[in-house]
C-alpha cells in the first residue's frame, strides 16, 4: 500500500514539477524582451535659450492640447511622466520628459516613448511635442 501511495503522489506531483520549471527566471529571455522594449523606445531631445517656467509651461499647455494624461509632475525637477491613451493603431503609449539647465543657459528638454503593447504603431511623439514647443516658444513677430 505504500508503494501505491508513493506512486500516486508522484504522479499528482508530476505536474507540479513541470510548471515549477516554466517559473524559474530566465535571464537570456529577460534581456531579449528589455532590448525588444529599447528598440521599441524612442528619445530626442532639443535645447532652448528661454526661461525654465517658459518652456515648462509650453509643455504642459501641449500635453493638455494633445489630451495626454500626465501621471506624475515635478516642475522643480524637470521630471513629467505622460500616459497617450489607446488609439487606432496604437494600445497607447507612456512619454517621459526631463528638462535640464545647461552651462549656457538653456533648457535640454529630452522627450523618450515607448509604447505599452509591443505590436503596435505608435505616435512619433517626439515630432508633435517638439513642434508644439516650437510653435510655443518661438519670437513673436510684428506687435
Amino acid at each position: 500500500m505504500t508503494r501505491r501511495r508513493g506512486a500516486v503522489l508522484l504522479l499528482a506531483g508530476a505536474p507540479l514539477l513541470a510548471f515549477a520549471g516554466c517559473a524559474a527566471p530566465d535571464p537570456a529571455r529577460e534581456a531579449r524582451e528589455r532590448e525588444a522594449a529599447e528598440a521599441a523606445e524612442r528619445a530626442a531631445s532639443r535645447r532652448y535659450l528661454r526661461s525654465w517656467d517658459a518652456v515648462w509651461d509650453a509643455l504642459l499647455a501641449s500635453a493638455a492640447e494633445r489630451r495626454l494624461a500626465i501621471v506624475r509632475q515635478s516642475r522643480e525637477a524637470g521630471d513629467l511622466d505622460l500616459r497617450a491613451g489607446m488609439s487606432g493603431l496604437s494600445a497607447g503609449e507612456r512619454v517621459s520628459v526631463r528638462l535640464a539647465r545647461e552651462g549656457d543657459g538653456s533648457i535640454r528638454v529630452e522627450i523618450r516613448s515607448r509604447p505599452v503593447v509591443e505590436f503596435s504603431l505608435p505616435v512619433d511623439w517626439q515630432r508633435v511635442l517638439f513642434g508644439d514647443l516650437e510653435q510655443r516658444l518661438a519670437p513673436r513677430r510684428g506687435s
